[in-house]
């Protein structure tokens, strides 16, 4: 009876479970980015956040990629770590919560829609991360910016890498781009 229960539970809280624009997005952006990112303050980066300017943002190619945050570079910037010359909010401040985050990865992995009740689940991204199913090796990165991190390879997902820095035991998402031609090719080793 309990496990019918469970099941029952998960099934109505996975049908429920479309992220809402207007409601849980737009707050976000309003709180978390507006200060550098709305065409009622300044508009740093071509990158409008307002209500009427969102749909230029969102496409292929753009910032807001439907059913890809992995290559959305507005979802990549705001996880990047602290000490990230291209994270958003920079300097720290106004940090997206763990629970924002979350919010906002959802939204775009359901398709980024607008309406209410128009998300549509999006093809699940391709990942390639150890058949562990723990966390990946313990290896040394460097940036392109010559920074070292020892940090725990997940994956690669699309054109970045997902990293586990066991001092914090987050998982941050970096664009390959950004890391050292010997941890890019460290990268692409690993997930062989």
């Amino acid at each position: 009876m309990t496990h019918r229960l469970l099941l029952a539970l998960a099934v109505l809280t996975s049908t429920a479970s479309a992220v809402d624009y207007r409601t849980q997005i737009s707050p976000i952006f309003r709180n978390k980015c507006y200060a550098c990112h709305s065409v009622t303050k300044k508009v740093k980066g071509k990158l409008a956040l307002d209500d009427n300017k969102i749909t230029e943002q969102i496409g292929a190619g753009k910032h807001i990629i439907p059913g890809e945050p992995m290559k959305s570079t507005l979802f990549i910037s705001c996880t990047l770590p602290d000490d990230d010359t291209d994270v958003m909010p920079p300097d720290g401040k106004n940090r997206l919560s763990d629970a924002e985050v979350t919010t906002l990865k959802t939204w775009i992995t359901e398709g980024a829609a607008l309406a209410a009740g128009a998300a549509a689940p999006a093809a699940a991204p391709t990942a390639s991360a150890p058949a562990t199913g723990g966390d990946g090796p313990l290896l040394k990165w460097t940036t392109s910016d010559g920074r070292t991190k020892d940090a725990h390879f997940i994956g690669l997902q699309g054109d970045s890498v997902l990293l586990k820095f066991p001092d914090t035991g987050t998982t941050h998402i970096f664009p390959l781009a950004k890391l050292s031609a010997e941890s890019q090719a460290q990268a692409k080793s690993a997930t062989k």
